[in-house]
């Protein structure tokens, strides 16, 4: 008999219904194109097993198919044996999807002796391409998981998890698994979760990163807390222990910043640290003197209360 067959016979039961339906490909492939051109699956064929062309054999449309990529994954020299079981396990996912409760992916893993550690990597990555996020991070932060492809995680995440679940899921990823974040779009994205998360903590973090980062993070800060939860953050924003650095990239950016609530916010924080007469120079500008009231306020009133509360000046 035919290695390739015994094998697959050995693994993929011939009497169930074949997983990759019309309708299971096409999800597979509208799932691949989300992600950016490429699954998980995609990048340890490609980058670990080194097969090329991967979309041409993945998703398999018959039976046919899968025993050639079974095939394949097994001719690589490459891989140990363990590697080439975790894929097969991967591909076993699909039948215990077609067919709740078989169990055939964790049966095999028993049989195959792969370690726990793999079994939940690919149970991770295999949500993640499936888009089940929640459950994609419930696998890949146990301790004895090492990731692949962390920035890939991250950006997958941020990007398609949702504006509120995809950075709390990120910071979670991150901290749990502690990847080396060493590209700059890498830093970004963490940036971009982080500030979701805590304002204060967003503006520390730009502070450990690279200098030529600082600035642009720093500037993304000010205009997310300008116009996101802005009666919340805008309060962070102006009682965060800015250096002198920071200061002056607060005071170019807000002073060249079209958001509306912009020029507010650097009178608010000049009065919150004393600086009087900064306050009243921008409370006086032009264009604060015809700015309608509200609730019977508004800046040019506050200008001539807080210069008289200054008193005369020498």
């Amino acid at each position: 008999m035919d290695v390739s067959l015994a094998l697959y016979r050995s693994v993929f039961p011939e009497d169930k219904k074949f997983p990759f339906s019309k309708d299971r490909i096409s999800k597979i492939t509208r799932n691949r194109s989300l992600l950016d051109g490429v699954l998980f699956f995609d990048l340890l064929l490609s980058q670990i097993a080194h097969i090329d062309d991967v979309s041409r054999i993945y998703p398999p449309k018959n039976v046919a198919g899968l025993r050639l990529l079974v095939a394949t994954i097994e001719e690589k020299d490459e891989l140990d044996r363990l590697k080439k079981a975790s894929f097969l396990y991967y591909l076993l996912k699909d039948f215990d999807r077609t067919h709740p409760g078989s169990e055939f992916a964790s049966h095999y893993a028993l049989k195959s002796l792969i370690q726990p550690s793999f079994c939940s990597l690919m149970d991770g990555l295999y949500a993640l391409d499936n888009l089940d996020f929640e459950q994609a991070i419930h696998h890949l932060t146990e301790p004895s998981v090492t990731p692949v492809s962390p920035h890939k995680i991250i950006s997958t995440l941020i990007s398609h998890a949702g504006p509120s679940l995809g950075p709390r899921l990120a910071t979670t990823f991150i901290q749990a698994t502690q990847p080396v974040l060493d590209t700059d779009s890498s830093i970004r994205d963490y940036f971009s979760a982080l500030k979701s998360i805590s304002v204060e903590a967003a503006f520390t973090y730009q502070r450990t990163t690279p200098s030529h980062l600082q600035p642009e993070l720093f500037e993304n800060l000010i205009d997310y807390c300008l116009t996101f939860k802005k009666e919340s953050n805008a309060l962070k924003l102006i009682n965060l222990p800015f250096t002198p650095e920071e200061q002056t990239i607060f005071e170019r950016h807000i002073q060249d910043s079209n958001i509306p609530t912009a020029q507010d916010t650097l009178i608010i924080r000049q009065m919150h640290q004393g600086q009087l007469n900064e306050a009243l120079t921008a409370a006086k500008s032009a264009q604060y003197q015809n700015e309608p009231e509200i609730e019977g306020v508004n800046w040019a009133g506050l200008a001539r209360g807080l210069s008289l509360g200054m008193g005369p000046r020498g």
